[in-house]
């Protein structure tokens, strides 16, 4: 019989056996390391270390070799003097140990940073049109170089300073300047370092006429009157964006950039050239929005930029919540030959909030200022509202008052500011007479500051005070008194649930005040946490007025939209944890 099945079985019993022994041996390749990393004497700059060196970043593996560790630790000390210099740091002694009796094994980094180096000189030198026409300017950007002699020299604060010294010469005059060199020259001997910038400014630019591209539906004529810039003007960035929020604010253009060609070979009368997308003649707009004060709510917009056949805009608006509904309009007419923006508008509102219900129309006239950074707005207005309270109280008002308000904004971006503050002074009068039973004065101020950037944190502290003289609150419509609680005043209480007392409801008070400071921590560039705490409230006088205080914590997102916060407050006077969410900052 042929014995070739024998041999089969054969074959299978070795491999098998194979299989076997190789199961039961240990693995050739080399198992995982695990290790954590000490590190001592850095001070201050231990996070530094942590978030930068590879043997932190690497620690957290769960496939390192005993090989890759040995050389992480190798490079590290090389990698710290890296680091430790960009902070002034020069001369530290570094030494690297592994540890590998111990389990996991430990990576002891130990650190004498030795003295920091301090700047001993500043040269900065400049050659080009501003050394011959503009030494005061020259003698103004060295009084504001950042980096004086005496202080701790650092990489990013090098790099700011310069960047810095740049920025004040594009944005006004000389926006073809450029540093033509730049060092720092270490003496790690003295642990000093001299500083040497030499900058070219090129010629100094002067405006041109305005170029516009892109404007097709709206008149030519409504564009140049919001232009600031005359031609021969003097080249400034910061007019340059004053244009572009001029027209961007009409709301009949999507979007403007007004840029220059920068060629220093013709820097006079350089062509201004503003490049819009319109929108269109006439929109209408449905939206569906969510707010913690009031609820869900709908709302129906419709816009017509060629109201009455001629360039004015109509903007009217249908919307309603939990507890209010608004109907009312407003049109925005063509800026006058001063620049100021005139509009007229009406409308009718019904609030029911904090046991208090009221029907309120107003109807008035302003005109607003071109500039944004110094803001004017005059205005006359006429107020009628009806106020019950339950069965129980019923109360007409009426006033005629003319109002102005100025505001200065002095923020980084307007649309989502990351520093910077915002100031308010309104001021409104109605004399006594046909309309008004009492002549009364209001008075409101408010504040707000967006502190630097300290690392990854930051302040934001807000302020109002407000106070009606002359009148009551059985006179005055509740539109011109004060309430106040809600996301972007008090958090930890209701939408407008701090006011006066009145047969179970919460009414309009003739003074007001809310504090608010809060703290932002930096996550990543758009994700921050935050704690805060609110003071506010209003009353008839005061006498005997006490702030209500909120205080919690929440989350930041910066949004291209703007800030938006999810906060999370306790109400110290009611005990209770409110959810607030809200878009911007204000009252």
């Amino acid at each position: 019989m042929p014995r070739v099945t024998i041999y089969k079985h054969s074959a299978w019993r070795f491999l098998l056996c194979s299989l076997l022994i190789a199961l039961c041996l240990p693995f050739t390749s080399e198992a995982a390391t695990s290790y954590t990393v000490s590190i001592s004497g850095a001070d201050s700059y231990t996070s530094l270390l942590n978030e930068h060196l590879d043997v932190v970043k690497r620690s957290k593996s769960d496939d390192i070799s005993a090989e890759e560790v040995q050389r992480l630790v190798a490079v590290a000390p090389t990698q710290v003097r890296s680091l430790l210099a960009t902070e002034g740091y020069f001369t530290p002694v570094v030494n690297a140990t592994l540890d590998q009796e111990s389990t996991p094994w430990i990576a002891r980094l130990n650190i004498e940073l030795g003295a920091s180096t301090k700047i001993e000189s500043v040269n900065i030198s400049f050659s080009g049109d501003i050394e011959q026409k503009n030494p005061r300017r020259i003698e103004q950007l060295r009084e504001n170089w950042s980096l004086k002699s005496g202080t701790t020299f650092r990489q990013s604060a090098w790099d700011s300073a310069k960047g810095d010294l740049l920025k004040a010469m594009l944005n006004r005059d000389y926006p073809a300047a450029a540093i033509a060199h730049s060092e720092a020259r270490i003496d790690p001997a003295t642990n000093t370092a001299a500083l040497v910038v030499q900058v070219n400014s090129g010629p100094a630019f002067t405006f041109g006429e305005l170029e516009i591209v892109g404007l097709n539906r709206y008149s030519r004529t409504m564009v140049e009157k919001l232009n600031p810039i005359k031609p021969g003007d003097r080249y400034s960035q910061e007019k340059l964006n004053e244009l572009q929020a001029r027209i961007q604010d009409t709301g009949y253009f999507r979007s403007a950039f007004a840029t220059i060609a920068v060629d220093p070979a013709h820097p006079h009368n350089v062509p201004i050239k503003l490049d819009l997308t319109e929108n269109e003649r006439r929109r209408l707009s449905l939206g569906l929005g969510f707010s913690t004060d009031n609820g869900a709510r709908a709302q129906m917009k419709w816009t017509d930029r060629h109201f009455l056949g001629k360039d004015w805009r109509l903007e009217s608006q249908l919307r309603a919540d939990r507890d209010n509904r608004l109907l009312g309009g407003d049109v925005y007419l063509p800026t006058l030959d001063n620049d100021w923006r005139p509009s007229v508008g009406a409308n009718y509102e019904y609030t029911n909030s904090s046991g208090e219900a009221t029907d309120k129309f107003r109807t008035g006239a302003r005109l607003i200022s071109p500039d944004k950074r110094n803001e004017s707005i005059v205005g006359v207005a006429f107020l009628a509202d009806r106020q019950r309270i339950g069965n129980v109280f019923s109360n007409n008002r009426e006033a005629l008052i003319a109002s102005y308000t100025y505001t200065v904004r002095r923020v980084n971006n307007l649309i989502s500011p990351t520093r910077g503050y915002y100031a308010s002074l309104e001021i409104g009068v109605g004399p006594g007479g046909v309309v008004n039973k009492k002549g009364l004065v209001r008075t409101v101020g408010r504040a707000t500051w967006l502190s630097p950037s300290y690392g990854r944190f930051q302040a934001v502290l807000r302020g109002q005070v407000g106070q009606v003289f002359g009148a009551n609150s059985d006179t005055v419509p509740s539109d011109l008194l004060f309430r106040t609680g809600g996301d972007q005043t008090v958090r930890g209480y209701g939408y407008n649930k701090l006011g006066v007392a009145q047969d179970g409801a919460i009414v309009g008070g003739t003074v007001s005040a809310v504090l608010s400071a809060e703290v932002i921590y930096s996550v990543t560039p758009e994700w921050g946490a935050a704690v805060f705490t609110d003071a506010g409230n209003a009353a008839d006088s005061w006498k005997g007025f006490r702030l209500a205080q909120g205080s919690g914590v929440g989350a930041r997102w910066r949004s291209p939209i703007g800030p938006v916060n999810l906060d999370l407050a306790y109400g110290h006077d009611t005990k209770d944890l409110r959810l607030h969410f809200s878009i911007g900052y204000g009252f």
